[in-house]
């Protein structure tokens, strides 16, 4: 993992092999912050777990995807949820001959390099207690 950020702007590389989530959530931790906006991602994932909401029976329908994906696009945010950071982040991934796939990222592995850029917000991004999910709010900075 390679890091680096300015004043607003957060860079982050991760390397082939990482998991995903786990070196995130370090980069993050490291520079002590717990809200953001995810600029842009772009790079390849595998062995892939993508998810979607079902509303009728509230909860995420999982699927695994194995082997190497291009990673088209990265989106999403960073959060503070029950104290603790917390990303939403969705993607769209593809590969030779297969139509392009996407949803909510469970997890991954880093196959060759992800090149992430995030953005402070400005504002403190919480998720909410919620009925039926954990709604995002943005408060003034304390």
């Amino acid at each position: 993992m390679f890091l680096s950020h300015g004043d607003r702007v957060i860079f982050i590389r991760l390397d082939h092999g990482e998991d995903f989530y786990a070196k995130l959530y370090e980069a993050v931790n490291d520079l002590k912050i717990h809200s953001a906006v995810v600029l842009s991602g772009i790079g390849m994932l595998m062995d892939v777990e993508l998810g979607w909401f079902d509303v009728q029976n509230q909860r995420y329908e999982r699927k695994n995807f194995s082997g190497a994906y291009e990673l088209l696009s990265l989106s999403g945010n960073l959060s503070l949820k029950d104290g603790q950071p917390f990303f939403h982040l969705h993607v769209v991934l593809s590969r030779p001959g297969e139509p392009a796939i996407g949803g909510h990222l469970f997890s991954a592995s880093v196959c060759n390099t992800v090149e992430i850029f995030l953005s402070d917000p400005g504002v403190r991004l919480l998720r909410a207690e919620g009925k039926t999910f954990r709604p995002l709010v943005a408060m003034e900075e304390e």
